[in-house]
């Protein structure tokens, strides 16, 4: 856990970017392959050049990938993070992946929540709070709308309760049943998630 931390103070997003264009490389590249050349009836459009050794398409365009989000700050912390893997002992091709990966959507998901977080109004996160202890009958999220609109009249005048609790539904905070609503796991770990960062205490309108 602690290596994971360590990592984690000196990822930023970029970085995320590069781990990604990695670890999927030759899916990207046999996307790019396929890419090349449109087919219609009677005919191709080729875009460039036809493609050469499978090899060579494979490494080039990976090169091609990392060089085009190079920047000296980048470079920096990626070094930062190979000198913290070679600390731990994270030596092996198979080791680093498996590190990077967990390390990948950990970055992902603190992202996801970040923009959740930025996001959502004060009544949306009550129902989701509500239902953290239990499911709820349906009509208690519409009772903390109709207080939402009450209080904010004109801020939610064109924003229906089909979409005040589709935002939750839509971004996996919640699901709904035929007459309750339940929340998550990933619902769980967002409001985990809130607790950690200190973001309840946040004001929020709505």
């Amino acid at each position: 856990m602690e290596t994971f931390l360590k990592i984690l103070e000196v990822i930023k997003w970029p970085f995320v970017a590069i781990v990604a264009i990695v670890c999927f490389r030759r899916c990207i590249a046999a996307f790019i392959n396929r890419a090349r050349g449109v087919k219609y009836p009677g005919g191709e459009i080729q875009a460039g050049p036809p493609p050469q050794d499978a090899a060579e398409i494979e490494v080039g365009s990976a090169e091609k990938f990392l060089q085009a989000l190079n920047s000296p700050v980048l470079l920096d912390t990626e070094k930062v993070i190979r000198e913290v893997l070679a600390k731990e002992g994270i030596a092996t091709a198979e080791d680093k992946e498996k590190v990077l990966i967990r390390h990948l959507a950990i970055a992902q998901l603190k992202f996801t929540f970040s923009r959740i977080d930025f996001q959502i109004y004060l009544g949306q996160l009550k129902i989701i709070e509500v239902l953290n202890s239990n499911s709820a009958p349906k009509q208690m999220a519409m009772d903390v709308y109709n207080k939402a609109i009450a209080s904010y009249p004109e801020f939610l005048k064109d924003y229906p309760f089909e979409k005040y609790l589709g935002f939750l539904k839509t971004n996996n905070l919640i699901l709904e049943h035929e007459d309750t609503l339940s929340i998550t796991q990933f619902g769980r770990e967002f409001l985990a998630f809130l607790v950690r960062t200190e973001r309840n205490a946040v004001y929020r309108v709505a």
